[in-house]
Formats: structure tokens, sequence, C-alpha cells
């Protein structure tokens, strides 16, 4: 890794409702606890002064809400980017290289997406992960989860293992 590091806050979007069955996925909304367990994980960010200087959020309804919810807490550059919607891995990589320079970016997406992101940055993935403020080990990635990685300032070559993960934080921590 470079000498200068840059972070990276990978944030699944909480929760959707799946009541109504006639939307488009892309359409489907948080449930009620999506809505609470965003709002709890801005107010975490906001206490833990873990504010993102940029947000690359996905398109779909559930990504949006998810980001406005934890950015009632406070307020930052943000991006709509369609290609976050269902991402998987090399569409990740390219977002990411492309991102313009900042201290902290956090990517809002979805699964199985972010999931294999955090696996590939992960240089501890083939180790056991512990959560900062529990003993559980990290198997899933779930819903309104933030996974936090210190990376190497530049993005546009990111290999595996190149991430440090700091801190893995889910609904059911705070």
């Amino acid at each position: 890794m470079s000498a200068k590091l840059r972070e990276l806050i990978l944030l699944r979007h909480a929760k959707s409702e799946w009541k109504q069955s006639e939307l488009a996925d892309i359409d489907r909304p948080l449930s009620d606890r999506g809505k609470k367990n965003a709002t709890k994980m801005g107010r975490w960010l906001k206490k833990h002064t873990l504010i993102p200087d940029l947000i690359l959020v996905s398109s779909a309804q559930r990504a949006q809400q998810t980001l406005r919810r934890i950015c009632s807490e406070f307020s930052t550059n943000v991006v709509t980017v369609d290609a976050l919607y269902l991402a998987d891995l090399p569409t990740l990589l390219q977002t990411l290289s492309e991102t313009p320079p900042a201290e902290r970016v956090m990517i809002i997406g979805h699964n199985p997406g972010l999931e294999t992101l955090f696996n590939f940055l992960n240089h501890e993935a083939s180790q056991n992960i512990h959560n900062t403020e529990n003993t559980e080990t990290v198997t899933l990635f779930p819903t309104c989860s933030l996974a936090h990685f210190i990376l190497p300032q530049t993005w546009q070559t990111l290999e595996k293992g190149d991430g440090k993960l700091l801190q893995f934080i889910r609904p059911k921590d705070l």
C-alpha cells in the first residue's frame, strides 16, 4: 500500500418492504425496521465522527431512503450512481476507480455485491474477522450493516487484500 491512505465505508441498504409484490425490485421502499435502523446508523456515524466526504448511492428506492435517513443526522456530498444497483464486483471496482479523491467515501448499495467487495478488499479475509465491539465472527453482510476500511490512496488498481478492515457494525450492535 502507498503511504497515503483513504477510507471506504460500505453500507448495505436498510431492510426493505416486501408487502407490495407488484412493485419492481428497484422500487421497493424501506420497511419500518429499515427506517429505524438507517436512522440509528446515521446517529452512530455522527457520534463517531465518521461522516463521509462523498456518498455514492444506488438509484434503488431502498438505497435512496437509507441515504435520506442516515443523512438526517449530517450533510455531505452525494452522487447517485445507477450502476450501483445490484452491482457485481467488477462494476464496484470500476466505480471506485472513477471516484474523485476524497478522504472518506461511502457506498450505499446491495448484496451480494457489497459482500463480495468486502471479501475482496479485506486483507484478513482468510482469518476470522471480529467486530471491534464484540467477539462475534462476521459471516454475512446484513441489511444496514457497515464496514469501514482503510485503503491505498489510489483506487484505480485495487487488488485483492488491499483493504484493512477497521470495524464492522450491524444494527443489532447499536
